[in-house]
């Protein structure tokens, strides 16, 4: 009987310590894309690459609407032309259809680059304050917020990960 209460003493004990340890486990979770693009750094960032996309952009919709001058020009008067003038018309609207393509697609392509290549510094930065302030604050888990299917505002460090943020590139720049 001794044994026995001593087992179920110890059993306790062990059921016990588990409980507290899981207790005192310490989730957070951070929406790093959420702070890309309210922190000041990446409000700056995404607005230098469209102000940098902005002159290619406008070239793009001009040849767009020259494109569509060509097409109606051809649709209007298609009927009035010899097969020789309509067939060099038509070469010309595929050859600029083409080409817009070609440039839509460079464009959208460079663009990307670019923004990741903004994006990327600012994350890894994102990402080091991420793990200080876990190792600070005594956090044993910080994930993606995205990856969660539940969490409570007071887990959710995202606007706090904002506001240290832009107050560490505010001192760096002074």
């Amino acid at each position: 009987m001794k044994k026995k209460l001593v087992s179920l003493m110890v059993c306790i004990l062990m059921l016990g310590v588990s409980f507290l340890t899981f207790a005192e486990t310490r989730v957070a979770v951070v929406d790093l894309q959420s702070v890309l693009n309210n922190s000041k750094k990446g409000k700056e960032a995404i607005k230098m690459l469209e102000n940098e996309f902005e002159e290619k952009k406008k070239e793009l919709d001009k040849k767009e609407q020259e494109l569509k001058a060509l097409q109606d020009e051809i649709t209007k008067r298609a009927a009035f032309w010899s097969d020789k003038i309509k067939a060099e018309k038509e070469e010309e609207f595929n050859k600029k259809l083409k080409d817009w393509r070609r440039m839509q697609v460079d464009l959208k392509d460079e663009f990307e680059r670019k923004n990741k290549n903004y994006t990327d510094k600012i994350l890894m930065d994102i990402i080091e304050l991420v793990k200080e302030v876990g190792k600070n604050d005594g956090y044993d888990v910080i994930i993606e917020k995205q990856n969660a299917i539940y969490v409570a505002d007071v887990a959710d460090l995202t606007p706090r990960i904002i506001q240290l943020y832009d107050s560490l590139n505010a001192q760096g720049s002074k």
